[in-house]
């Protein structure tokens, strides 16, 4: 069965823009250049660590893990996962933070910037997708 995600800001300097997944895999949204989703440009983006949360998108599932993210990931509101002190190394362990199950309707925040998740199924999921890396400047 096609699967389609989308993913609009709807709240931050951004509010309007987003973007679709709809290949499996795992995307990580941040400011890094590396990052499959960027978010870049301006001031506003302090709150957005540079490798800020990974999405995963596999049949059946769409999960959102943090990265250690100073700032944390939200998912209607309720913090789940962020650094808890500074790390030198820059090697946080990805053990240290769980996967999260995102729904329709379910609202992602990361730093700023609230995203609605939409989920599609079946025969709607015919439109033109975004190509990744996304840049929401």
């Amino acid at each position: 069965m096609n699967r389609r995600i989308t993913l609009t800001i709807v709240e931050g300097s951004l509010s309007g823009k987003g973007f679709t997944l709809e290949d499996r895999g795992r995307y990580v949204l941040g400011r890094a250049d590396d990052c499959d989703i960027q978010l870049s440009g301006g001031p506003y983006l302090l709150g957005v660590s540079r490798h800020h949360c990974v999405l995963a998108l596999e049949p059946g599932s769409l999960r959102v893990r943090d990265l250690g993210s100073r700032n944390g990931t939200f998912v209607n509101g309720e913090n789940i996962g962020q650094r808890l002190g500074p790390d030198p190394s820059g090697e946080d362990s990805l053990d240290d933070f769980l996967d999260f199950e995102l729904s329709d309707g379910d609202q992602l925040r990361i730093g700023c910037f609230t995203f609605q998740v939409r989920v599609q199924e079946g025969s709607a999921v015919h439109e033109a997708l975004v190509d990744f890396p996304v840049n929401l400047n």
